[in-house]
């Protein structure tokens, strides 16, 4: 049932998933966090729901413009699925807002292999991912997402190297502009934070444990699965299947980089884990199997509020 339902592509479906982010985030800020009513959090109440509605459109913009999956809306499904079992990703708005602009670089990535525009792709992915590792430095670690994609491509050019220090330069140009007319202030390169985070205890606990082992789990078994099928698929499709397994294990490493581990990280790992499983399931010969997976996707995170 949910299988056919999820596994077209419906405006109702789009709907349903953006009314669940948002009202999730809305209840974790009110229930959870119990943020105060001033304006910061009416901000963030209003702007925020928003944000991740756009990250579940753009997700579905990727998949669809690169054919990572077929005609379905299965790639959403799991991004909300995995999204709503850490919502404690809903009280860091920073990494929220730096996966966002994460994924604009990544739609750029995907389309390398088209082989055409790339000096402007590769200065816009590298754009985005500047302006994401103001949120969560770390984010700079998506640039071997993009020179993987651009050295597999027979036409790179020596050039291509120095794009995003031209990149850098108009960043670092906008946010200096943006501190000196809001803040009278050039000290914005402080608020960078570099550390990286030891102190893993929050894992100690069930509502973080089980989502976390989940996640890990999807990881190996969808980068095998997908190692070992690469021979059989066509040459078309097969650098933008490599590069996926590519970004998923990228993304690991930039959730490992948080200066604070409280499962929050765990957010940069979603959309490429949820391009992978919705491959994976529609390529599955089995019903029930398939059926199954989306059941347990649905009651995990109803489950983990009860903990």
């Amino acid at each position: 049932m949910l299988t056919r339902f999820f596994g077209k592509s419906s405006p109702v479906n789009f709907l349903i998933l953006g009314i669940v982010l948002g009202l999730s985030y809305v209840g974790y800020q009110l229930f959870v966090l119990k943020s105060a009513f001033d304006t910061i959090a009416i901000v963030k109440l209003a702007g925020l729901p928003f944000l991740l509605v756009l990250t579940l459109l753009l997700l579905d913009f990727i998949v669809r413009k690169n054919n990572l999956t077929r005609t379905s809306t299965l790639a959403v499904f799991f991004f909300t699925c995995f999204t709503l079992m850490i919502p404690m990703a809903y009280g860091d708005p920073e990494i929220l807002i730096a996966n966002t602009f994460c994924l604009f670089a990544l739609r750029r990535v995907f389309s390398f292999t088209s082989e055409r525009n790339s000096e402007k792709k590769l200065l816009d992915a590298s754009i985005w991912i500047f302006v994401a590792s103001y949120f969560y430095f770390y984010s700079l670690v998506y640039f071997a997402a993009i020179y993987f994609a651009i050295l597999r491509s027979p036409n790179t050019k020596f050039r291509y190297l120095f794009i995003p220090s031209i990149a850098l330069l108009g960043v670092v140009s906008l946010i200096t502009s943006v501190h000196l007319l809001v803040e009278d202030s050039f000290n914005w390169f402080d608020k960078l934070n570099f550390s990286i985070g030891l102190d893993a205890s929050a894992y100690n606990s069930w509502n973080l444990l089980i989502p976390a082992s989940l996640i890990l789990t999807w990881i190996i078994w969808i980068t095998f699965y997908r190692l070992f099928k690469v021979s059989s698929i066509m040459r078309k499709q097969r650098p933008n299947f490599v590069v996926l397994i590519v970004v998923l294990i990228i993304s690991l490493f930039v959730a490992l980089g948080a200066p604070e581990k409280n499962g929050s990280e765990l957010y940069f790992v979603i959309p490429p884990l949820a391009i992978g499983i919705a491959d994976y399931i529609e390529n599955s010969e089995s019903g029930i199997f398939r059926e199954l997976i989306l059941w347990l996707s649905i009651l995990i995170p109803v489950g983990l509020v009860f903990l």
